[in-house]
């Protein structure tokens, strides 16, 4: 029965579907605002911020058409999926961070897990699943006008518009063709088939052979993962502890962090162990891809999701303590 009891006073499903519709209905401008600003900067980005010239492409120039677009749309995916989850995340505490609302959200009928839960989901789930609708509709509409590639080079007229740039113009009977969004989530795969590399190993007998090492798509998609949750906790971290400009101080608190690590693991390498330059840890940190790359198993590759939790459990500690 205490066991109940201590579950219910960390989670209760009924009062987070409470808490979760009563964040909704307050804010729901705030997400339309926001759902709206996804769609122009989207919209801009994959048009190149130029929607209202036409980009023809003579399919002769250049074999891989289709693929090439495939690679820009997938970039501008992960590229714009990181700049909304990093502004969903450095305001996912701002009511309790405010002046005005912060009493009203710490007396709120719920537990600080169902709080912290809720702004996980909202950083990370809710941004994602906004975030694929938009870029899959937006990319199809640009597909559809902005980008065109042509076969015929002798049906493509030109013509000059009334600010007197000169633009090319399809005639009758050219076949055109328009590229395709394709699957952004390809480009785990891509990175496995093309990650593979050869280093030397020693068999029972003591001789150093050489052997084919890659990251496999398990490897690939659990380091996405990892990143992306430290993506967000990070500044999700920052949310809670600066009241403000806290995406600018995160970014520099973190970077400062970063830099002296590196320095500091740098020197005692070098230093006092007297580890050659390239062997030293964090070189290839700040020197990609001079070194040798490490094959990581899946047991090590699990430990790396401690970063990510220890994340968690700060900000939590710390959304208790403002509950006090």
């Amino acid at each position: 029965m205490i066991n109940c009891v201590m579950m219910k006073e960390i989670f209760d499903i009924c009062r987070f579907k409470a808490l979760a519709w009563k964040y909704y209905r307050e804010n729901m401008k705030t997400i339309l605002i926001f759902l709206g600003v996804m769609v122009v900067v989207t919209f801009m980005v994959v048009c190149k911020f130029n929607p209202f010239r036409m980009e023809y492409t003579s399919l002769y120039t250049g074999s891989n058409y289709l693929d090439r677009y495939y690679g820009m749309f997938a970039k501008i995916f992960w590229g714009l999926l990181g700049f909304f989850l990093l502004f969903a995340a450095s305001y996912s505490f701002a009511d309790f961070m405010s002046g005005k609302k912060s009493f009203g959200a710490l007396l709120l009928p719920a537990s600080s897990f169902e709080k912290l839960l809720l702004a996980i989901l909202n950083s990370t789930v809710v941004v994602f699943l906004l975030h694929v609708a938009v870029f899959y509709s937006v990319a199809h509409v640009a597909c559809s006008y902005k980008y065109t590639g042509f076969k015929e080079a002798d049906k493509i007229a030109v013509a000059e518009s009334w600010s007197g740039f000169s633009y090319p113009v399809l005639t009758s009977g050219a076949e055109i063709v328009h590229p395709k969004v394709g699957n952004v989530f390809s480009v785990v795969d891509r990175f496995s088939e093309s990650s593979a590399y050869t280093r030397e190993v020693e068999d029972g007998t003591g001789v150093r052979k050489e052997r084919t090492v890659y990251f496999t798509p398990f490897v690939v998609w659990n380091l996405l993962i990892m990143y992306w949750l430290y993506f967000v906790f990070v500044f999700m971290w920052g949310s809670i502890t600066f009241r403000k400009r806290s995406a600018l101080l995160t970014i520099l608190v973190h970077g400062l962090f970063f830099l002296f690590l590196g320095w500091l693991v740098y020197r005692v390498g070098t230093v006092f162990w007297k580890i050659p330059r390239e062997e030293a840890m964090l070189y290839g940190l700040y020197f990609y891809n001079t070194g040798e790359l490490v094959p990581l198993s899946a047991s090590w590759l699990l430990l790396l999701y401690i970063v990510p939790l220890t994340y968690v459990g700060i900000i939590w500690k710390k959304l208790k303590n403002k509950q006090v």
